[in-house]
């Protein structure tokens, strides 16, 4: 045998002691990306016939703030029809916010008051104006006036009445759709860092995922919106400051909220990372693929008087609760919290699918958790773990409402199948848990719930009314 060298003994011996010694890696914590560019925001709404003061409320804030070297603020905007007569409020207004402290501003440009908002390409060429004003690295739309969420009526027929958002009451309400709120943003050839509606019940995965190629972040409500809506100068203070600018909208939610609790009703604002709702997606195309099979096995078994299937009734029983307690944002809609859907079918115990409903609620609430970057509650409903609205419907709404055709047109439907088990859901969801339920009379707040007046008033001749409405209005604004 030939003798091992002393070098080649110790070379194996020292990968002896390598192969079986715990290697401790040293973790570096890479350092957070500066934010240090510039902003415009971009304030794109109307009166709406009831929200006039709430939007100068809004404006003057932004105005107050005042412009800096790293945030400027512009808006188009139009006052309610019977505000019109006014020299100072009518047309349609473009302005730019100035130094800190103005009042009012001074309008760059007034066009026609029939100038049509849900226009997209109205929309469009006051992007591109903004920008030629007021060029910068980042751009933020805000969507400001009364919001009704998705609904099939207004994206499918065009027509506005029923839901959408910046309601323009000089056409009949006729609202911008999610369509064509998304058609406006690509023509005017701008990718926002953030679109903001600030309105009500625009938290829905149907809108948020409508708007992945249109926007980084959106900032959005489940609930209704108080009608004083969001703060503009914090908006402004801390995109500013901002050296992250998740962490500056963060911070922007809880302020804002933190002016709404004095109302003691059920609120809430998010802001959603677009990019990643993805993973949130495909947790749901998996949750509605298993939900559409249970459905089928019911009403397969529904139609078999002989057989007596325990397993079949337990699952049908669980997705009666499923629709029945899931959390309802607001009774005057029909749209529900995707994730307490998701939880009440994975505390089925002893059926085929538990396991499977057990998982993709763990899978989307990992999902919702990485997309939903804050979600601020008042303080009535700080406890609940809420997510995001989707639509839920039984099947005799479906048809009335026309889904099948509108639904089709949708991202989200395309990417997850929800209306393929809504379209023969036989469960109409009632006495869902709701705002009212947890504050009595918590869900109304005026007119279509984004604020409005209220209150018992004696009759006044209505030319004496909008007289003073019309003054009241000019003082606020110190140019009466």
């Amino acid at each position: 045998m030939k003798k091992l060298s002393l070098g080649f003994v110790l070379m194996l011996l020292v990968a002896s002691i390598a192969s079986c010694t715990k290697v401790e890696y040293v973790t570096v914590t890479p350092e957070e990306e500066t934010d240090l560019g510039t902003y415009t925001i971009m304030m794109y709404g109307c009166g709406g016939e009831n929200l006039d003061e709430a939007m100068v409320l809004n404006i003057q804030e932004a105005l107050y703030a005042g412009a800096t070297d790293r945030v400027n603020f512009t808006g188009q905007i139009k006052f309610s029809a019977r505000f019109q007569q006014n020299d100072v409020l009518k047309g349609t207004q473009r302005f730019v916010v100035g130094e800190a402290g103005d009042m009012w501003y001074e309008p760059v440009e007034v066009m026609d008051s029939d100038v049509a908002l849900y226009d997209p390409q109205v929309l469009a060429d006051f992007i591109k104006w903004s920008k030629e004003q007021c060029p910068a690295d980042n751009y933020v739309l805000i969507l400001w006036n009364h919001g009704g969420g998705w609904f099939p009526t207004h994206d499918y027929y065009g027509q506005g009445e029923s839901r959408a958002i910046v309601y323009d009451d000089y056409h009949g309400k006729k609202g911008l759709s999610l369509s064509n709120l998304v058609q406006g943003i690509k023509a005017s050839d701008t990718k926002f860092k953030m679109v903001y509606f600030d309105a009500c019940v625009m938290g829905m995965l149907e809108v948020v995922a409508g708007l992945g190629e249109c926007t980084d972040y959106t900032m959005c409500a489940s609930h209704i919106t108080p009608g004083n809506g969001g703060d503009y100068d914090a908006l402004m203070y801390h995109l500013g400051l901002s050296t992250n600018f998740e962490q500056s909208m963060a911070s922007y939610c809880r302020e804002t909220v933190a002016h709404w609790n004095i109302q003691a009703t059920p609120f809430d604002l998010m802001l959603v990372n677009n990019t990643k709702i993805e993973p949130v997606l495909d947790a749901v195309k998996e949750l509605a693929g298993y939900v559409n099979e249970v459905l089928e096995l019911c009403m397969e078994y529904a139609e078999n008087e002989d057989e007596v299937d325990k397993n079949i009734e337990y699952l049908a029983s669980i997705l009666s609760s499923a629709v029945n307690y899931c959390y309802n944002y607001d009774t005057g809609f029909p749209y529900y919290d995707i994730r307490t859907f998701a939880e009440i079918l994975a505390n089925s115990v002893s059926t085929t699918y538990s396991a499977k409903f057990a998982s993709v609620a763990s899978k989307l609430h990992r999902a919702m958790n990485e997309a939903i970057v804050c979600k601020q509650l008042s303080s009535v409903i700080a406890g609940m773990d809420l997510s995001m609205g989707v639509t839920l419907v039984d099947q005799e709404m479906w048809e009335l409402f026309g889904y099948e055709e509108a639904y089709d047109t949708l991202y989200f439907q395309q990417r997850t199948g929800w209306g393929n088990w809504l379209a023969m859901n036989p469960i109409a969801p009632t006495n869902n848990p709701n705002p009212d339920t947890v504050v009595p009379g918590g869900g109304e707040d005026g007119d279509d719930g984004d604020g409005g007046e209220g209150g018992n008033q004696q009759p006044v001749d209505p030319e004496e009314a909008l007289a003073q409405e019309i003054e009241h209005i000019l003082n606020i604004i110190g140019k009466n």
